[in-house]
């Protein structure tokens, strides 16, 4: 269990944890010159029964506040320390709205030097104190009064924290290493440590470990707790972690050390719910806030994508200036940068957005697989299996369960895919065969690789999305090519049709048959696929979708262009006239000029190209 303290500077914060523990925690030079904590400080609390909490002593001065929730984060109880003399104060208040925001699990108030009042005093503090946190959203326990100076009311304390350390949820040592770094020094012998509180998993000697953001990977030598040397941590305990492989220099106060293999990423962006207090300054467009997550420090600015008033919740984008990592469901403080002072928290929601996303409201429901589905409906291609830890923020012991109730998800290899999706990039795939079919009826089917670029899909979903649509028959495989149940490739026109077909248009010049012309020459064949042959062969040339050429006649009709417009603009009229053929005819060839660089189109005139004259080819 993890105890950390909170309340405003000179109410007795580390007299009370230095009359818990017996031991001083003050330990700079500086704290001690000047009688106030300056950094977070830590110590042991021997609650008997074998059981020994960590307590994280906190600065109460408003410059310090920063600190104070770099401590108080990932605390399992807080004791909110009030003074009898003083009562609740300024700090008191901005404290208690840190734990409230980071939504403490559970809140014991410590009214301190009950020695320097008078009894009934005594009682009005702590019956202040009990109503104004009644309506406090963090569960806190009824006060205790106590005396560091006189050791009234130590006993007592202690052995409440006790029997709170039997109730406190045990954190699960089957999930992800995370552990935000608060402190890094060097010691001889053994390198490089840090330490922090372990919010989740367990670290063993030996083990890789990354350091984010940097991303430093290094080998963990030691580990301890409380000056124990362990074999391996326990989640949610202070610990000391050697490290080979990184230099003290690399790490500072904010990183997280991590498994090396764990799908953990450093990012700039969070989407999460915001709540601010009701005494906090409306927020312009793109504010500029403090981003207190973890021991992280970090400007963000916060840009709404719902109306956000004092007071109030609203979704909103987190764009931060260095990057951080974070996890789903990760509790927040917000600070203003002017004038400097807690104006609210939230949640995050989602770790590692996308650039662009939609807000599906399930995204900050109650109901852990309705998120998932958020999520990965907020990817274009969904999510890895993988990633759900650390999105969803559930241990991956838990993920099977989640994925199973996630009942608009599909599992698609080691990914998780919406079903609407997989369903309409199904029906893509079939009209696209379709579409295939109709333009190529002499061959199988597309290839899978025309199949995948068709859809712009990553490779394993486009595969998963064939296999699927054969298994349920709705495609079969054949010849290397996917087709529809139902198609049959119509054989390749004979040598002799292709022959018939030449000479066909060859006869006709420049005004050949259209396809539904030439279907009576051809009854028991498309004259589609006879013409495709031909042009295959380089023995036609088609110029429109239906119609087709001989070379002979195209060469012809680009020499008559080169005629009539050697004297600069082509005469469309003596076109016309000089080739019989009507606009139905005309049109297209002329186009097609352009297109072989023939001709060139200025406004309604037409002349040579420059690099035009040149004998036709296929067309462009």
């Amino acid at each position: 269990m993890i105890i950390g303290t909170a309340g405003h500077i000179d109410h007795g914060k580390s007299a009370l944890v230095t009359a818990l523990t017996g031991r001083a925690v003050d330990r700079l030079a500086e704290e001690r010159r000047r009688g106030i904590t300056i950094d977070l400080n830590f110590a042991p609390l021997d609650l008997g029964a074998g059981t020994v909490a960590g307590i994280v002593d906190v600065p109460g001065h408003e410059d310090f506040v920063r600190t104070m929730v770099a401590g108080a984060s990932g605390v399992d109880v807080a004791l909110l320390v009030v003074a009898a003399n003083e009562g609740i104060m300024p700090q008191t208040l901005e404290h208690l709205l840190v734990l409230e925001q980071l939504r403490v699990p559970l809140g014991v108030p410590v009214v301190t030097k009950a020695d320097l009042v008078e009894p009934d005093w005594l009682e009005l503090v702590l019956q202040d104190l009990a109503e104004r946190l009644a309506r406090s959203p963090v569960p806190f326990e009824a006060p205790a009064a106590v005396s560091a100076v006189t050791g009234a009311g130590i006993a007592e304390l202690r052995a409440r924290l006790g029997g709170l350390a039997r109730t406190v949820r045990a954190r699960s040592a089957d999930d992800l290493v995370r552990l935000p770094v608060d402190r890094a020094f060097s010691v001889a012998g053994t390198g490089t440590v840090v330490t922090g509180t372990a919010w989740s998993g367990s670290i063993a000697v030996g083990d890789r470990v990354r350091l984010l953001p940097s991303g430093h990977e290094a080998r963990v030598r030691s580990v301890e707790a409380f000056g124990g040397a362990l074999e391996r941590s326990r989640p949610g305990s202070r610990t000391a972690v050697g490290l080979a492989g990184v230099e003290r220099e690399a790490v500072t106060r904010g990183d997280v050390l991590v498994g090396a293999t764990a799908p953990w990423t450093a990012t700039r962006r969070l989407d999460v719910e915001v709540e601010l207090a009701p005494g906090a300054p409306v927020l312009g467009a793109r504010a500029r806030v403090r981003l207190h997550l973890g021991t992280a420090d970090v400007v963000a600015s916060l840009r709404a994508v719902e109306p956000l008033v004092p007071g109030g919740r609203a979704l909103a984008r987190l764009t931060l200036a260095a990057p951080t990592t974070a996890r789903g469901g990760d509790r927040f403080v917000l600070r203003g940068l002017s004038p400097v002072a807690t104006i609210g928290g939230g949640v995050v929601l989602d770790p590692a957005p996308p650039v662009r996303a939609a807000w599906p409201p399930t995204l900050r429901g109650g109901d852990p697989a309705r998120r998932l589905e958020a999520l990965a409906a907020r990817r274009r291609w969904g999510l890895e299996r993988a990633a759900v830890p650390v999105l969803a923020g559930v241990t991956p012991g838990r993920v099977a369960e989640l994925v199973k109730a996630a009942t608009a998800l599909a599992e698609v290899g080691e990914h998780l895919v919406a079903v609407d999706l997989l369903r309409s990039l199904g029906d893509r795939v079939v009209a696209e065969v379709e579409a295939y079919h109709r333009s190529h009826p002499a061959e199988p089917g597309p290839s899978a690789e025309t199949v995948r670029q068709g859809l712009r899909a990553p490779e394993w979903l486009a595969a998963a999305i064939v296999d699927g649509l054969v298994a349920r028959k709705k495609l079969r495989r054949q010849q290397g090519a996917v087709a529809l149940p139902a198609f049959t490739p119509r054989p390749e026109a004979r040598p002799d049709e292709v022959e018939r077909l030449v000479e066909i248009v060859r006869g006709a010049g420049l005004t050949p048959p259209s396809l539904a012309e030439l279907a009576p020459a051809f009854p028991r064949r498309d004259p589609a696929l006879v013409a495709r042959r031909a042009v295959a062969e380089g023995r036609l040339v088609a110029v429109e979708r239906d119609r087709w050429y001989h070379p002979d006649a195209l060469a012809g009709f680009a020499s008559l262009l080169a005629e009539l417009g050697a004297a600069g603009e082509i005469p469309v009229g003596a076109v016309r006239d000089r080739t019989g053929a009507s606009r139905k005819y005309l049109i297209p060839l002329l186009e097609w000029a352009d297109r072989q660089g023939i001709t060139i189109r200025q406004g309604d005139e037409r002349r040579l190209a420059r690099a035009g004259r040149r004998q036709p080819g296929p067309p462009a």
